[in-house]
């Protein structure tokens, strides 16, 4: 089968045909906001992970459609998103038991809240797990999946050295014209000015949150872009052969993003 994985971020498969903004080693570099650089009906399967929540609400159906369009007859979507029903059901409960349990209930919060709002990569969130000394509870370690186990080994590990590639060679002089264009604005518009060019360098970064999903939403969405027979799904369930053994939603046994809502379809 021909299998892609759009905005794949570092958990892809080789078998697939990886894209991100970013690229790397099996994942080609490309702007999907631009369309989906391949002809129609190329794909038996389209599958992206967390990544609808990061485009502009206004383009989102453009965005599907594209995957339409890239689908063969009979192919399948599979569209992964935090879930806002899952995520506003646990807040209401946190709620009822902030006082005793804070570290959970600002964790429920952060999950519904901080990437659409946060100015700095990782945001609260990020700040949240470096700066507790305890380390994660059973909550925010059910939240967290899979990515439990690798953040509390990255926490112990050094900073790895940056190897020269040729992406950190691009990033460095992106890094720099960025810093010489915050030097123009501040010398034009001053600190106040500044500050909003560089919140608005971040939020174009592609890390925040531009909108939230629910079954109802989603599923409209997609029945909207023209897929058939959608579905709610669990994360351990696809139609889409041998899912499983490419480890992009459960590794190990472990649901990597427990706060997802699993959709599929079908292009008729």
């Amino acid at each position: 089968m021909n299998m892609l994985n759009v905005g794949c971020g570092d958990i892809y498969h080789p078998d697939w045909v990886n894209v991100d903004v970013g690229g790397g080693h099996n994942v080609s570099s490309f702007d999907i906001t631009n369309g989906l650089p391949f002809p129609d009906a190329t794909f038996d399967v389209v599958y992206h992970s967390h990544l609808l929540e990061h485009i502009r609400h206004e383009k989102t159906f453009v965005f599907m459609k594209e995957c339409l369009r890239v689908l063969k007859p009979g192919g399948v979507i599979r569209v992964l998103v935090p879930d806002l029903e899952q995520i506003a059901r646990l807040y209401l409960e946190k709620l009822y038991t902030a006082r005793e349990h804070e570290s959970d209930y600002d964790w429920i919060m952060f999950e519904m809240y901080d990437q659409c709002v946060r100015e700095t990569t990782g945001g609260l969130m990020e700040s949240n797990l470096r700066d507790t000394p305890s380390g994660l509870t059973p909550f925010v370690a059910s939240r967290m999946g899979a990515s439990a186990a690798l953040y509390s080994e990255q926490a112990k590990e050094k900073p790895a050295s940056i190897k020269p590639t040729w992406q950190n060679c691009v990033r460095v002089v992106h890094l720099l014209r960025l810093k010489f264009a915050k030097l123009i604005v501040y010398a034009i518009t001053g600190e106040k000015g500044r500050d909003a060019f560089e919140e608005g360098v971040f939020r174009n970064s592609g890390e925040i949150h531009r909108w939230m999903y629910d079954r109802f939403s989603l599923g409209r969405l997609m029945e909207n872009s023209g897929f058939s027979n959608i579905q709610v799904v669990s994360p351990f369930v696809s139609s889409i052969p041998g899912f499983d053994c490419f480890k992009l939603d459960v590794i190990n046994g472990v649901v990597r993003k427990p706060d997802s809502l699993v959709m599929e379809g079908v292009k008729l």
